[in-house]
């Protein structure tokens, strides 16, 4: 067995003699700091624990003067449709990147300048071209900013198929559906996955920057009202239920990846027991 499996062992052993989990220490540490520090500043500047899980109860609740859901749902369709999207656009054109030379040439200066133009410069710009939107404006916003990521990502992953191995298939007269079906597809699945978890995080982030600037419900335009009037413990509560969700959410993927490739280290071990 080679000494990179028994020190996976290893760890694994000591992961499984914690009593606590490291990351509910980190939270622990994180409230009790959380509530030293509000100590020394007013409610509903800093609000400490109680007061904060008293506003999120009032928020969830409806009895804000905003409504939950009817804020919380839009701001979610959004984040979807910007996520599907820029899921779409960034894996067909980062696939081509990666295999077609010349799709590479003539995309990659748009793509690098696109992805440097900031957020809150595509929301004003939105908002300049289309106006105060349900939709179209917010999903532009996350199209524009997730996709170059998500193309980049899927670009390298694409790039670095093993070209033998595609020849050795060509060579035994593979089609080239079976080629993408036992070479490219599981060579890119790491990518897609991680590159939906950034994107699904960016979008999120992305969706309320425009909702700020640019709407007339959901959660970013909650927080902006409560920032015009000083409330900072209010954009707290609005902002800690959809980041939970959100945090969940994310969960999800990482499960699924992990799931996914949980047989990888199984195949790892065996190799080096036969070696």
């Amino acid at each position: 067995m080679s000494q990179q499996s028994l020190t996976k062992q290893w760890l694994a052993r000591r992961r499984r003699g914690r009593l606590v989990p490291p990351s509910l220490v980190a939270i622990a540490l994180f409230l009790a700091f959380w509530q030293v520090v509000s100590l020394q500043f007013e409610a509903t500047t800093f609000p400490g624990l109680g007061q904060l899980a008293d506003n999120i109860v009032l928020v969830v609740t409806s009895e804000d003067q905003f409504a939950f859901l009817d804020n919380v749902l839009p701001t979610l369709v959004r984040i979807a449709m910007g996520f599907l999207i820029s899921m779409v656009i960034g894996t067909v054109l980062g696939i081509s990147m990666g295999l077609y030379t010349a799709v590479e040439d003539y995309a990659t200066a748009p793509v690098m300048a696109i992805m440097t133009f900031p957020a809150v410069v595509w929301a004003f710009m939105g908002i300049l071209w289309f106006g105060i939107t349900q939709y179209v404006v917010h999903v532009l916003v996350i199209t524009l900013v997730v996709a170059p990521y998500v193309t980049v990502n899927i670009w390298k992953g694409a790039e670095s198929v093993d070209q033998e191995l595609v020849e050795m298939a060509a060579s035994f007269d593979a089609g080239r559906l079976e080629q993408w079906r036992h070479i490219h597809v599981p060579h890119l699945q790491p990518f897609l996955f991680s590159s939906a978890r950034l994107a699904f995080a960016l979008s999120w982030k992305i969706a309320l920057v425009a909702e700020v600037f640019g709407a007339t419900e959901g959660v970013g335009y909650v927080i902006s009202y409560y920032f015009q009037t000083l409330r900072s413990d209010m954009i707290i509560a609005w902002a800690v239920p959809v980041m939970l969700l959100m945090f969940g959410v994310e969960r999800l993927f990482k499960r699924l990846e992990d799931r996914s490739f949980a047989w990888r280290p199984e195949l790892e071990d065996t190799v080096d027991r036969r070696a």
